[in-house]
């Protein structure tokens, strides 16, 4: 008997072992703006608020930057933490660089000091090519590579998938014809919307970009210089001047690989909104004359925001967007799911919160276990408006559901009579028997059979002992 005891608890002890064996066995959408015909091959409209992405076309499509790459340029400048006011002198190796490019150059001379600040002012408004090669020799030590290897960690860190730099001004590497060398610099409208809403983060960068005009101060080589913006929605003489918002920046940039680039940023109302056209043409013609696609672009897609979207409440933390079923529930086989703090998002005018649909995400659970807590976090979801996806809303229990253990514990022992595990556990517990019994029913024999033997004692003297 006591060895029957120790095969079941032996039995018992490897059982839950068979039942675990057993249980083993682009980008958010975007709404429909209706483009005009003069559209730019690559646009993204942003609310920076949210991050609502309301316009997208080609924002993942890897394109030559221009001279957006000046954007990260002065971002690595200003980590540094040196004064606007810090002396910089012009090397000679810098200014020669840009010989002979026929690009945007501020008229730097070699050996020619002025502050950080000015050397700043030529990056953004006359988008100076030799002002970016100053600032890459000077802080690259002399050696220029350094720099732009700090450009590219510097969009790395930000999280920027297809953006690599080879230079600190964007001119294009007329060797390569595609972007399969990282001698052509190389980025996306989506990673310059990373880089820029980083970039409107810094105050240095806001006052700078924005402003349309600058006197540069007489130098130890130059008499006074005036430097204009190249972005002419700032100019309210401009036929691209954008009235009624407040714009920022931010820069503007053209060549053959790139066409004609702009981002802007516009605020009104309380809304802010970053613009970014790639791959415009410059010679459009509008009106009998030639316009500039992506400056059009920018200020059609920030008129239509203005006068189209607005902030809205989609649902408060008492609104039920959904329910889940519970496993286990007591009173309850379901928990209902409302969000976990008010949702506000940036809208068309024309949405109502009722037309709003619910839409689970790819990894939302179709079952919970009990017990749950009300408030406690269930899992993430879309909404939608006309099969558009306005924004994440992260969904939780609406009420407390306990757990019914008596259930649980029927439940379990009726699936582990269901289970395969449960019929090997059987068959391995019927063959222990056999054993146990005919190891039994052998050592009796034995027993018996030495019971009945004769001993013959031949030596009487052990027995004395």
């Amino acid at each position: 008997m006591k060895k029957l005891l120790i095969f079941i608890n032996c039995f018992i002890l490897i059982l839950p072992l068979f039942t675990n064996i057993a249980s083993a066995a682009d980008n958010k959408n975007a709404y429909n703006i209706e483009p005009p015909e003069y559209e730019t091959e690559i646009a993204l409209l942003v609310n920076v608020d949210t991050d609502t992405v309301v316009y997208s076309k080609n924002a993942d499509k890897v394109t030559a930057p221009a001279s957006l790459t000046k954007i990260v340029t002065a971002l690595v400048v200003l980590e540094k933490g040196d004064a606007l006011s810090t002396q910089i002198t012009c090397q000679k190796e810098a200014v020669d660089s840009i010989l002979g490019t026929g690009s945007s150059v501020a008229g730097l001379y070699a050996g020619e000091k002025t502050t950080l600040e000015m050397l700043l002012y030529c990056l953004f408004l006359p988008s100076a090519n030799d002002a970016a090669a100053v600032f890459a020799y000077h802080y690259g030590n002399g050696n220029p590579q350094l720099f732009v290897d700090e450009m590219n960690a510097y969009v790395e860190k930000l999280g920027c998938k297809n953006t690599h730099f080879s230079n600190p001004h964007g001119l294009d590497d007329e060797s390569d014809p595609g972007f399969s060398s990282d001698r052509q610099s190389r980025t996306s409208a989506n990673d310059m919307y990373i880089i820029s809403k980083h970039a409107l983060q810094n105050e240095t960068i806001r006052k700078i970009s924005s402003k349309y005009g600058k006197t540069m101060p007489k130098t130890n080589k130059s008499d006074v210089r005036y430097l204009y913006n190249t972005n002419p929605l700032l100019n309210e003489y401009s036929y691209y001047h954008f009235s009624g918002a407040k714009i920022v920046g931010l820069k503007t940039g053209t060549t053959d690989k790139a066409g004609a680039c702009l981002i802007t940023s516009a605020t009104k109302n309380g809304y802010t909104y970053i613009a970014i056209a790639m791959k415009g043409v410059s010679n459009y013609y509008l009106d009998g004359e030639a316009r500039n696609t992506a400056f059009l672009t920018c200020r059609y897609m920030l008129r239509w925001a203005f006068n189209n979207m607005e902030m809205k409440v989609l649902a408060d933390t008492d609104r039920i967007l959904g329910e889940v079923s519970v496993e286990y529930g007591r009173s309850y086989d379901y928990v209902s799911l409302v969000p976990k703090e008010s949702v506000k998002a940036v809208v068309l005018n024309e949405v109502n919160v009722d037309d709003l649909k619910v839409k689970y995400s790819e990894s939302f659970p179709e079952q919970v276990k009990a017990p749950i807590e009300e408030g406690e976090e269930v899992g993430k979801a879309f909404l939608l408006y006309n099969d558009v996806v306005i924004t994440e809303v992260t969904l939780v229990a609406g009420h407390t559901v306990k757990k019914n253990y008596i259930w649980a514990m029927f439940n379990w022992v009726l699936k582990l009579v269901k289970s395969p595990a449960f019929y090997v556990g059987l068959i391995i517990l019927a063959v222990l028997l056999c054993i146990f019994f005919s190891t039994t029913k052998k050592q009796r024999k034995q027993k018996k059979r030495q019971k009945n033997t004769i001993h013959i004692v031949s030596d009487y003297s052990r027995l004395s002992k």
